[in-house]
């Protein structure tokens, strides 16, 4: 790494207001004393008021009024920061303009780039965006703003999409981008318990004026990722799978990491699953096919079918002529 960029992460950790000793700043940057205190010397030359306090509890640190700490970013970073906004950008990021308006000013301030390089910087991946979480803009701008602020929320929500849709009253915790569709973590007043709400289902959202506390501990991620994995893939050709097998080749199928989100019953030798058909029929017969004979499929009958057609028809690739 490139001298004035030690130097630069040395003016970041300072900044944080807390003193810190050479050792400190010597295990934070993985680099020798000698170093650190040649850097501070170097910074100390160019201007930067690095303040000394010799003792037991001495250290180095920074004044409070010192705010000129430059930043700059590498060809690599440069590269994840954008890729970063298009993927904000394909899942419908609501605060879109205010993104667009932080790359310009990362743009300005690395103003040596010609505009062909920032184009090389994407080209090798792009996300197409969908127009309908572009339509959900103002609806993910609101309630952001409900959840940051703790105000409670006025709904008109539809359960299905031929469903009337039904007024709730909402505490919003918090919001999730999952499995391209954006989800909001509220507690119901109706149901007194905490739902999942497709935010594309909400028809009119309002701001009633009344604000929430917070469970203590809540984390809407922690929330959303037990959902994903308890709930099944909900879908009307969805099947019913049951295997048997030994504990351990079951424990290693619950773990995949799609067939962990289907789990509807795990027994000690049994483990039950639900997923649509054609996935089913497509992906689940070679999955079992690796773990041999240490897990059988009982139902669904066009499962058992299917898994003794493939090893029909491996059987008859690998027989001698």
């Amino acid at each position: 790494m490139a001298k004035w960029e030690n130097m630069l992460k040395i003016v970041w950790l300072l900044r944080s207001g807390k003193t810190m000793t050479a050792e400190q700043l010597s295990e934070e940057l993985e680099m020798s004393v000698r170093t650190v205190y040649r850097y501070i010397d170097a910074l100390c030359a160019s201007g930067v008021p690095v303040i000394a306090e010799p003792g037991h509890d001495g250290g180095y640190s920074l004044p409070g009024s010192f705010k000129q700490a430059p930043l700059f970013f590498d060809p690599s970073e440069l590269k994840a920061v954008l890729h970063a906004a298009l993927f904000a950008q394909g899942a419908g990021y609501p605060f879109e303009d205010d993104l667009q308006r932080a790359l310009q000013k990362i743009q300005l301030y690395h103003g040596e780039k010609k505009p062909g390089d920032w184009e090389r910087l994407t080209t090798g991946m792009d996300v197409i965006p969908n127009a309908g979480h572009q339509a959900l803009k103002p609806a993910l701008q609101l309630l952001e703003k409900c959840v940051a602020e703790r105000l409670t929320i006025s709904v008109l929500y539809s359960k299905t999409a031929d469903e009337k849709p039904e007024q709730r009253i909402l505490d919003p915790y918090g919001l999730a981008f999952r499995s391209n569709r954006w989800y909001i973590a509220a507690y119901c007043r109706r149901r007194q318990a905490v739902r999942t709400f497709r935010v594309d289902r909400i028809e009119q959202a309002q701001a009633t004026g009344q604000t929430f506390q917070l469970p203590d501990g809540f984390s809407a991620k922690s929330y959303f990722e037990q959902v994903a994995s308890v709930q099944a893939p909900a879908s009307e050709d969805a099947c019913l799978i049951l295997l048997e097998g030994s504990a351990d080749s079951l424990d290693r199928l619950a773990g995949h990491w799609y067939l962990r989100n289907c789990i509807v019953d795990r027994g000690t030798r049994t483990l039950a699953l639900r997923i649509d058909s054609e996935t089913m029929l497509k992906y689940v017969p070679p999955l079992l096919l690796s773990y041999a004979s240490t897990v059988r499929a009982v139902d669904p009958p066009e499962l058992v079918k299917e898994m003794r057609n493939l090893v029909l028809e491996l059987a008859n690739h690998y027989s001698p002529e």
